[in-house]
């Protein structure tokens, strides 16, 4: 065997070593942040949401991270501002949150479910901080 051939498949044995490690460390980091956005609990009752005016609150789930400012009027939410937007289709998850006038009951994005349970415990945070 000549020597660039020896080269080339050490390099090919140790590339396909790597690769492995990359997937399986993907596998353990996707269970981890499973079971980290399963621990997302929501704590803003829907009757306190009564106090109309401007608040701001974020969430993080590992790497995820949301950041939003919240207009509460008489009737509900008016507007939700996403100042710091994760991976997903959030327009149509602030749409609904928007159409409900309020959290619950709205159903997470498709395909982007850790990121919409971020924005909506964002959400839920900034709630939390009304005052009479």
């Amino acid at each position: 065997m000549s020597r660039g051939r020896r080269i080339l498949t050490r390099f090919v044995i140790v590339a396909a070593f790597f690769l492995l490690l990359l997937i399986a460390a993907m596998a353990v980091y996707s269970v981890a942040l499973g079971r980290a956005a399963a621990t997302i609990r929501y704590q803003s009752p829907i009757m306190s949401f009564r106090y109309p005016g401007v608040y701001e609150g974020s969430a993080t789930c590992l790497h995820v991270v949301a950041r939003v400012r919240v207009t509460r009027g008489n009737t509900g939410i008016t507007k939700i501002e996403l100042l710091q937007r994760p991976a997903g289709d959030m327009d149509t998850l602030v749409a609904r949150i928007l159409e409900a006038g309020g959290m619950l009951p709205v159903d997470v994005i498709t395909g982007a479910t850790i990121s919409s349970k971020v924005v909506m415990k964002a959400v839920d945070n900034a709630l939390m901080k009304q005052k009479p």
